[in-house]
């Protein structure tokens, strides 16, 4: 017999938008360690390939569970190259793609690799910071926009309550319903509007 409290649990889920960004804002914040975790095991001596072995055992997810499926790519025959480069297009990620270039190219051309990979996991962690200023940033605009849109349907809600003659306009009235929906019409633009504008701000 199923659990009947498992179709109930099915609704608090994320929708796959919101959990798809808060996988990539965590994934993110881990990248910097991702690249000094490189970068210290390529300073001991251990190569590109057993780096990402052993990055993969020690991080959290999301990221551990990335390099775990580089590591198990090249396990499987994949060059790195193109193990990281399947990584990297499938992150989607600028930073992701920062890494990867600098891993790739240390990789196949040599050089220095753990100073670049030091080099890159400060450029993250600097990313992450402005990142993460910009969001302070724009609370007090988040907070705003959001009593902005609330504050109509409230006064209307309150002109109603004060107003019986409001309210029977409104509800019983063809003019009252236009009003009603193209209020809620506006309402929704103007939020719409407002997302779009601090979303914009964060990029």
């Amino acid at each position: 017999m199923s659990d009947p409290v498992l179709p109930f649990l099915g609704f608090l889920s994320l929708p796959p938008a919101i959990g798809l960004r808060r996988r990539r804002r965590a994934l993110q914040r881990q990248l910097p360690l991702l690249a000094s975790t490189l970068a210290r095991s390529v300073h001991s001596g251990a190569t590109l390939v057993v780096a990402l072995g052993d990055a993969a055992s020690s991080l959290g997810q999301p990221a551990g569970e990335d390099v775990a499926a580089v590591a198990a790519a090249i396990r499987r025959g994949v060059t790195v190259d193109a193990a990281l480069a399947g990584w990297s297009d499938r992150s989607g990620s600028a930073d992701v793609g920062l890494l990867v270039t600098a891993a790739r190219l240390g990789h196949a051309h040599g050089g220095d690799l753990g100073v670049a990979l030091d080099a890159v996991a400060i450029t993250l962690s600097d990313r992450v910071e402005v990142a993460d200023e910009a969001r302070s940033l724009t609370s007090q605009a988040r907070t705003s926009a959001a009593v902005l849109v609330a504050l109509p349907p409230f006064g209307a809600a309150c002109f109603a309550v004060l107003d019986p003659a409001v309210a029977a306009l409104l509800l019983t009235t063809p003019i009252g319903w236009v009003c009603i929906v193209v209020g809620v019409a506006l309402d929704l633009a103007g939020a719409w509007v407002l997302h779009r504008m601090v979303q914009r701000a964060l990029r």
